[in-house]
């Protein structure tokens, strides 16, 4: 398409000269495509078509555009749309000419409202796109609005139908009977010129596997305009959609056909799965198709422009999770590409997903109205993906952040209480899902970083769902020499006022945290420092990670580091850079998630010569597998050699974690020491290993 900045706003015209306008990318987002602007933008392009009969249908599709959207098709206005990850569509059966056709659209993503406090009261939902500490320039700089997100970011195209066409195709399927029959519910939006009778037939068929298909008939009257069909059938021996670890992913694809005396009118398929996921609070628990299981989980933000997340680069992303033991993911505050959603169902990835609502906004009824309104729209156009287990409306909403009331002084306790309420009443129409109002504070452990120690995470656990834990870490010094131009790459002081931190900091690093609260040392170079931040961000990791674990039910039911990839350049809370190159903290996550792991439990990171180590060793199964006659074995290093070591058999039930075997060593001389853990199975077969570091030196004061 050609595109213009500043250009007047009658670029609609079929006459306008749009030949020396600069060709834009489509779909990409525009910063992703080399354009660095806020505010609104022309798009114009031509399009030929052949001359159709009266009774096509022919619909105008926008899979997505960031933010206000309107359309016109040869001079004659369409409509608006507000929303960035929502499909919208146009009926342009009777404005479509033969030869060439003019489509204009002008797309404004703009600044939000102007003044410091502009991120309180945000006016545009998209969410960590909008306002971050994750985006260039970060959640609090004058730049945090930089590299804005707007443009039309997926795919335009035209379809065509007879006589109807099926806009909107929602299934869900639950199984019942303990699994031996399910439900199957089916809701359409058809769209017809004129009334008519007509036939609608479901065909349900295996799509990655050799099964049954199972098909449904019923008769149906279509009133000109816009009709809504439901149909709700049952099918026997179906099936089940189980995540990943725990059986097969099985998916069916749906398919809606409407038809008449003259055939097929429209068709549409979607992919479902059967199956049925809980959380039970009285147990602490979620559960999926009746049975218990608990959530190794992640946060995730593939990138801040939709544009570049193809498949093949969320495959990759879903991919690196798998291999930590990943099977659980938080899209953290934004409804990421269509395509993360079918490869998490391919894949078996269980998501939880926020509504894009990040801190502050609006506190009128009609932006709360305008919020639920775009709720409503995420539940039509995700709500068929099995891998979904939860929503979740607003991520740390302003009447659940005291700290806000030292950053803004108009803020409220109550601000936004309103809007959370209206966007998870929205939710909650679907009652197959759990659904939380909010993401909150309470919920978010972030001792070791925003405060306290990291040792803190020995501390109980007061919360089911912990949905954010973690800590920054650099990459590896070549891909910050990417980052940083050499001029501040090694900054005179740890002191936060030293300008040479003002790049850093755009690129999202944290100098108060990472030295005063965490205490991470420089070293003596630019490698000592990545080698000391990655450190801390591994070893916070796994303790916090195995505490988590060893609380299982009690209460934790689920846990989600904060995050698994940086999205851009920067430097951050990833354990995957932004060129997926892994932290020292994937190696640690991956270790502390492992479905089987002999879990240590210790009580000091630094000992001084002459003490006594105390330690324990838990066995943590997370499958749904016993193993009677399970062996545990450890043993304490120092300098590659074993100081003590002990084993024992013991029966390991499924989903299962307890304490198995207790760890003293006596008299410790100094230097820094190991502790090495496995489990195998009674014929021998690892089943999880272990280690931890600890030092022995004189304490510090």
């Amino acid at each position: 398409m050609h595109g213009a900045q500043g250009a007047p706003a009658d670029q609609w015209d079929d006459t306008v000269d749009d030949s020396g306008w600069p060709l834009l990318d489509v779909p990409a987002n525009w910063y992703a495509a080399g354009l660095d602007h806020q505010g609104a933008l022309w798009y114009r392009t031509g399009f030929a078509r052949a001359a159709a009969d009266e009774d096509t249908m022919t619909t105008l599709v926008f899979e997505g555009v960031d933010y206000y959207t309107d359309v016109w098709l040869n001079g004659v206005y369409l409509g608006f749309h507000e929303g960035y990850f929502e499909p919208f569509a146009f009926d342009v059966s009777s404005l479509l000419r033969p030869g060439t056709n003019q489509l204009s659209v002008r797309v404004d993503s703009p600044y939000e409202i102007p003044g410091s406090e502009w991120s309180l009261h945000k006016r545009q939902i998209k969410g960590v796109l909008d306002h971050h500490d994750t985006r260039p320039g970060g959640a609090w700089s004058e730049h945090g609005q930089d590299a804005n997100s707007g443009g039309i970011w997926a795919p335009v195209y035209v379809r065509t139908s007879r006589a109807a066409a099926i806009d909107v195709l929602q299934v869900s399927a639950s199984p019942a009977d303990g699994g031996s029959s399910a439900t199957v519910s089916i809701d359409t939006v058809v769209r017809t010129h004129a009334a008519r009778d007509a036939m609608l037939s479901i065909r349900v068929a295996p799509d990655n596997f050799t099964g049954r298909s199972y098909e449904y008939q019923m008769p149906v009257t279509l009133e000109a305009g816009t009709n809504h069909l439901s149909a709700r059938f049952g099918i026997t021996d179906p099936a089940l959609w189980w995540p990943a670890g725990y059986g097969f992913p099985s998916l069916y694809n749906v398919t809606a056909r409407l038809s008449d005396a003259y055939g097929e009118m429209d068709s549409a398929t979607r992919r479902a799965g059967v199956r049925n996921v809980v959380f039970d609070a009285a147990d602490s628990a979620w559960k999926i198709n009746g049975r218990r299981l608990f959530l190794r989980g992640t946060n995730y933000i593939g990138s801040p422009w939709l544009s570049q997340m193809t498949a093949a680069a969320y495959g990759r992303d879903l991919d690196l999770m798998l291999a930590a033991h990943i099977n659980a993911v938080r899209v953290h505050a934004h409804v990421a590409g269509q395509a993360l959603y079918d490869i998490a169902d391919e894949r078996g990835l269980l998501l939880w997903q926020d509504f894009p609502l990040q801190w502050g906004y609006d506190d009128s009824a009609a932006f709360a109205e305008q919020a639920a309104e775009q709720a409503r729209a995420m539940l039509i156009w995700l709500g068929s993906h099995p891998s979904i287990l939860a929503w979740s409306a607003q991520n740390e909403p302003p009447w659940d952040a005291d700290w806000m009331k030292y950053r803004y002084p108009d803020w409220r306790p109550d601000l936004n209480v309103q809007l959370t309420h209206d966007v998870a009443q929205a939710l909650r129409t679907d009652t197959t899902r759990y659904v939380q109002a909010a993401s909150s504070s309470s919920q978010h452990y972030w001792q070791g970083w925003y405060w306290g120690k990291w040792t803190d995470f020995s501390r109980p656990a007061q919360e089911a769902n912990i949905s954010e834990f973690g800590a920054q870490a650099l990459p590896d010094a070549a891909t910050l020499c990417t980052i940083i131009g050499p001029a501040n790459l090694w900054p005179s002081s740890t002191a936060v006022g030293d300008p040479k931190w003002a790049e850093w900091e755009y690129h999202n690093f944290q100098p108060k945290e990472t030295f005063a609260n965490a205490g991470v040392e420089r070293g003596p170079t630019l490698e000592t420092f990545v080698r000391n931040s990655q450190r801390y961000q591994a070893r916070l990791l796994q303790l916090a990670a195995e505490s988590l674990r060893r609380q299982r039910y009690q209460p934790v039911a689920s846990l989600f580091q904060f995050m698994f990839v940086e999205g851009w350049p920067s430097i951050s809370w990833g354990v995957l850079d932004y060129r997926r190159h892994p932290k020292e903290g994937y190696v640690a996550l991956a270790r502390a998630y492992q479905p089987i792991l002999p879990s240590i439990a210790w009580t000091h990171e630094i000992y001084a010569p002459g003490d006594t180590l105390d330690a324990t060793v838990w066995a943590l199964n997370d499958t749904w597998q016993g193993y009677p006659g399970a062996h545990l074995e450890w043993s304490v290093l120092q300098g590659g050699k074993s100081l003590a070591s002990d084993s024992n058999d013991f029966d390991m039930p499924p989903d299962s974690g307890r304490p198995v075997m207790e760890v003293r060593v006596r008299q410790l001389t100094a230097g820094p020491h190991t502790i090495e853990a496995v489990i195998r199975a009674a014929n021998g077969h690892v089943l999880g290993t272990n280690e931890f570091e600890f030092d022995v030196r004189g304490r510090q004061p």
